[in-house]
């Protein structure tokens, strides 16, 4: 019986972060900003790499997360359904408020001892 590829590549939140986001596979790949004039990225290339089914290079993970306003690093590591809002919105929090908030966040949690 024929069924999906197996995974063959390491896991990302491409995906998530690109649902989360609202936006297609089409309207992500026109997002993307790579170097030179003539290089471009299908929307059926990102669609293989969310399946886990194509390589990646740090240049490609660096336009895609330029194009969804995350760090390389959240894209590989933080699942915005469950993180997405609070990475959002600690991002928008200057250096002077950062410890404030932290505090905060690790009184809510029990952590702060």
């Amino acid at each position: 019986m024929l069924g999906m590829p197996e995974r063959k590549y390491g896991k990302t939140y491409l995906r998530e972060w690109r649902e989360y986001r609202g936006l297609s596979l089409r309207r992500l790949a026109d997002r993307l900003e790579l170097d030179g004039p003539d290089e471009t990225f299908s929307h059926t290339s990102i669609a293989r790499i969310e399946k886990g089914l194509q390589p990646y290079s740090q240049p490609i993970l660096e336009a895609i997360a330029a194009a969804l306003d995350v760090s390389v690093t959240d894209l590989l590591s933080v699942d915005p359904t469950k993180e997405g809002e609070v990475v959002d919105l600690m991002r928008l929090i200057d250096d002077k408020n950062r410890a404030v908030a932290i505090r905060m966040l690790k009184a809510l949690t029990g952590t702060d001892g």
